[in-house]
């Protein structure tokens, strides 16, 4: 058991640890990749098709809904059923993005060669310049988040912060870039809190 003023300790330690870890983002994503991927994702005319495993997985599900929000239509393809028949839906135009801190996953490495022979684009994020998944893609955004704020270095944490912290920059410069208002957010988004505030209430 731990003390409460441990418990509050490892809380602060892991604020400044992921704290550090976005603020980083801004010296170490490779500044030419990074606008790259924001005007493919905002000229794209098919799916952003995102994809991971473990908590690369839970990462892309949250980070699809945000590209709906913002007029990019996107769904989370599952790669354990990928290659059980779901490869089928991807197409051409599509962009297939890939989150995998290693890069070392085979399920995304095998996913790689069948979008492009289905005729999508291919983007990875990793943190392994040197992967497979790195090499094989059409642009790969390399991660420098350092140690996790986890001590024994096995939960996703910094990275994952990271991970989000990127794609809702990507987000805004998507929104940026394609003009879009509070009208179009009238349409998608009329419930809720944001709905109340568009109406004025």
């Amino acid at each position: 058991m731990r003390t409460r003023e441990e418990l509050y300790q490892s809380c602060l330690n892991t604020f400044a640890n992921e704290a550090h870890a976005v603020a980083e983002l801004a010296n170490t994503v490779d500044r030419e990749k990074l606008v790259d991927l924001v005007e493919m994702i905002a000229a794209c005319k098919g799916h952003i098709i995102m994809t991971g495993c473990g908590t690369s997985g839970a990462a892309s599900r949250k980070i699809s809904q945000v590209f709906n929000c913002v007029d990019r239509a996107s769904m989370y393809l599952n790669p354990a059923d990928a290659p059980h028949g779901d490869y089928g839906v991807i197409r051409p135009e599509d962009i297939v993005i890939i989150i995998t801190k290693s890069g070392k996953s085979k399920e995304m490495i095998d996913l790689i060669p069948v979008a492009k022979m289905r005729g999508a684009k291919v983007v990875a994020v990793t943190e392994n310049p040197d992967s497979a998944v790195a090499r094989e893609s059409d642009l790969a955004i390399i991660l420098s988040t350092g140690l996790e704020a986890c001590p024994y270095q096995c939960l996703s944490t910094t990275s994952v912060t990271a991970v989000f912290a990127l794609f809702d920059a990507v987000s805004i410069g998507v929104m940026l870039q394609n003009d879009i208002t509070t009208e179009y957010f009238k349409q998608v988004h009329p419930s809720g809190g944001v709905g109340e505030m568009l109406r004025g209430k």
